[in-house]
């Protein structure tokens, strides 16, 4: 490492060091930041999942998997203090999920998952660009929900960097400002008249989103869900990975499936009643165990479908048979 790259690098335990250390497993960044929480990170390399660009706040930041954990690059000019400060927070470094994994460790799903899968961690996402995000993710797939959110910062976004992620994401007023008709034009199509509701109502002040951190699960749910276009999975999703609520767990077709192999749950059963089920079963450890659930499930689809490098990723008892 040269001594400049080494001047880009710092730690959340000084003195010295060069990398935001985590309770627990060190963090998988490709599970973490490109598995389904989160839409505005890329691989720095096509082959290299172990590096990522994206930005977090105002900040425009690489991060890298090390031997003692994640290294944090400051691609912009601001403080790297600044900038550790904010990654810590975002991936979650200082909280430790060895009583989780304890708890869970002979369970059918889980156990095998976070033994496969050990550095996979729940995001702290900024709670507009998260709520922004999951209304495009409706009826839709990570691909283009990346396309969408990405093409709304880079519309109006403060310009980071050079490249075409490098934007800040806009505030509400300046969503709200764009309308309906340009961001359809964006490619967001029906979901541009929920993000324009929802901007509207957070630029007016009559939704804080930070103070629904500080409400209990049910009422920031029934909040969230009085948004036109915002349903149960929608808000779980906000919830679990912005909102500091541990209890939500999103339900998709990926945990679905998962709940019915591997815990028995009825096809019958209703989402509401999965996702009551799943709350009851897991307690405050739902959110991550969905996120070790969804993440197994869905690699496991993959390789079931179309194989190849896929089969490498899911666990070995998925593909065995």
């Amino acid at each position: 490492m040269t001594q400049a790259a080494a001047k880009s690098l710092c730690t959340i335990e000084p003195p010295g060091g060069a990398v935001v250390t985590t309770a627990g497993a060190p963090i998988a960044l490709a599970a973490t930041l490109d598995g389904g929480q989160a839409f505005r990170w890329w691989q720095v390399g096509p082959d290299d999942e172990s590096t990522f660009r994206g930005v977090i706040g105002d900040r425009l930041l690489r991060l890298s998997e090390g031997d003692r954990g994640v290294e944090v690059t400051a691609l912009d000019d601001g403080p790297i203090s600044d900038a550790l400060v904010k990654t810590a927070d975002y991936l979650g470094a200082g909280v430790d999920l060895d009583d989780f994994k304890r708890e869970f460790a002979d369970d059918p799903c889980i156990g095998p998952a976070v033994r496969g899968y050990a550095g996979l961690r729940l995001l702290r996402q900024d709670p507009w660009e998260c709520l922004v995000s999951f209304i495009c993710s409706s009826t839709s797939n990570v691909p283009r929900i990346k396309l969408n959110v990405g093409a709304v910062a880079a519309d109006i976004g403060r310009r980071l960097g050079p490249y075409g992620g490098d934007f800040e994401f806009p505030p509400a007023p300046a969503v709200a400002g764009l309308g309906e008709r340009r961001l359809r034009e964006l490619g967001l199509g029906f979901r541009a008249k929920y993000v324009v509701i929802a901007a509207g109502l957070v630029a007016r002040g009559d939704l804080d989103l930070l103070a629904l951190r500080r409400q209990p699960y049910g009422d920031a749910k029934e909040r969230l869900m009085g948004i036109h276009g915002v349903g149960e999975k929608i808000a779980d999703c906000v919830l679990a990975f912005s909102l500091d609520k541990p209890e939500a767990f999103p339900i998709d077709r990926w945990t679905r499936r998962a709940l019915e192999r591997w815990y028995g749950l009825s096809p019958k059963l209703n989402n509401t009643a999965a996702g009551e089920w799943a709350r009851d079963h897991f307690g405050n450890y739902g959110a991550i165990a969905q996120q070790y659930m969804f993440h197994r499930q869905r690699l496991a689809g993959r390789a079931a479908s179309w194989g190849g490098a896929h089969t490498a990723r899911a666990l070995p008892e998925d593909v065995s048979g």
